[in-house]
């Protein structure tokens, strides 16, 4: 083999991840919203699709394979060098479970001693099978290590959560977290509230001071300035941060006593906002609909929040 192919394996962060699962599962819908952040309509894979992610200084490679009867037999091969397994399922389609099962179970040789992690994707819409029953038809509790988690491809439910547990199973670490927001709010251009998400691990106290006088003076604040170009203000202990797109603008808050990272704030913000311009075409004829840009923002706060 030699010595520099030995080291080139020894020292390689290059991690392989094949995406697996039956057609409209939302496979590559996954793969997708992990690279742009928001969904994108895709049609049905040819084979397979490969693509790479670098997260925290790890390249990932990920397989998505092709649902359809004819390609479900190139995912064996595609699975006995891989170093963890993604197996998803629509949870929307519970008439499927015991196809998806058949199908997961004829891989039981190669990927019994690989993480395998089900997703249950498609979890915004109803009626949804429940954990429980996906876990009971495919018999997950036969494997002899699983996780499954509930997410939603097109609404961004729980994209973080079940990506921080691939990275773990590929490096038995955990995912650097850099900032612990206290809350975020969407307006539109009027600087009325559409949408408040709040993070459920802050006290008491600081719940009621974002109901407050806190809020209110944020509200205040945009309203009286969302044409300026100031993007951050101080408040109460508080660094309050905005972005702005094209027809709404968010503010997010954060502890002034953290260790605060603005970027990596800034960032998420402006993807959930990105998001609802994608999700929300309506607001191009000055349209909004707050019940529906409220549920697609307690969905996408998952991964602010996370």
């Amino acid at each position: 083999m030699g010595v520099l192919n030995i080291l080139r394996k020894v020292f390689s962060n290059n991690k392989k991840v094949v995406i697996c699962g039956l057609d409209n599962a939302g496979k590559s819908t996954i793969v997708s919203f992990l690279q742009k952040g928001t969904f994108i309509e895709h049609t049905p894979t040819m084979g397979k699709e490969q693509s790479t992610l670098e997260v925290q200084d790890v390249k990932i490679n990920l397989v998505d394979m092709g649902g359809q009867k004819d390609f479900r037999s190139l995912w064996v091969g595609e699975l006995k060098d891989a170093e963890c397994v993604i197996f998803m399922v629509d949870a929307s389609a519970p008439e499927r479970l015991k196809e998806a099962k058949t199908e997961l179970w004829k891989l039981t040789t190669v990927i019994k001693n690989k993480p395998l992690i089900v997703l249950a994707n498609k979890c915004d819409l109803n009626p949804v099978a429940s954990v429980k029953e996906i876990i009971e038809t495919l018999e997950l509790m036969k494997f002899p290590s699983f996780e499954m988690l509930p997410i939603s491809c097109k609404t961004g439910y729980g994209i973080v959560n079940a990506f921080s547990k691939i990275y773990y199973r590929l490096t038995g670490n955990y995912l650097s977290k850099k900032l612990s927001p206290k809350a975020l709010t969407i307006f539109d251009e009027g600087g009325i509230p559409l949408s408040m998400a709040e993070n459920k691990e802050g006290d008491d106290l600081n719940q009621e001071i974002l109901r407050g006088g806190l809020f209110a003076a944020i509200t205040s604040f945009v309203r009286e300035s969302y044409k300026s170009e100031l993007n951050q203000l101080k408040l109460q202990d508080h660094i309050i941060l905005f972005q702005k797109s094209k027809h709404l603008m968010g503010s997010i808050i954060l502890n002034d006593n953290d260790q605060i990272d603005v970027k990596e704030a800034e960032l998420g913000l402006r993807e959930l906002l990105v998001h609802l311009e994608n999700m929300c075409p309506e607001l191009e004829a000055k349209h909004s609909n707050p019940e529906k840009i409220d549920f697609l923002v307690k969905q996408f706060a998952t991964n602010i929040f996370a």
